[in-house]
């Protein structure tokens, strides 16, 4: 398995899969975004052709609120930007998106970007 990082995302690389569930459109800017920073509001986009999509029964391992969606990325590769942190190239693939989580001694918490 190989996972990528980018600010609050984990971007975990699984098994190609058929497009299920819903289909998520592209902003009007045309970029794909996976998640807006909570604290920040600066957007975690792809401004390459890629595929982005939810389907819950896909998540069925991780709480339903850490789960973003997966991106199906057919080109040679995509890029994830943000103002933030320095961009992550997948290569062509299929990725479940999801939130990190910090750790406290007490609790665990979504990771605020």
């Amino acid at each position: 398995m190989r996972l990528y990082a980018q600010g609050d995302l984990l971007i975990e690389r699984v098994a190609d899969l058929p497009i299920s569930g819903t289909i998520i459109t592209p902003a009007p800017d045309g970029a794909v975004v996976l998640a807006e920073g909570e604290a920040t509001g600066h957007r975690h986009t792809i401004h390459d052709r890629v595929t982005m999509f939810r389907d819950d029964a896909l998540a069925h391992d991780m709480p339903n609120s850490l789960y973003v969606g997966h991106i199906r990325v057919d080109e040679p590769s995509a890029r994830i930007e943000h103002d933030e942190h320095a961009a992550v190239t997948l290569p062509k693939g299929t990725y479940r998106i999801r939130r990190q989580r910090e750790l406290d001694p007490k609790d665990a918490r979504i990771v605020a970007d």
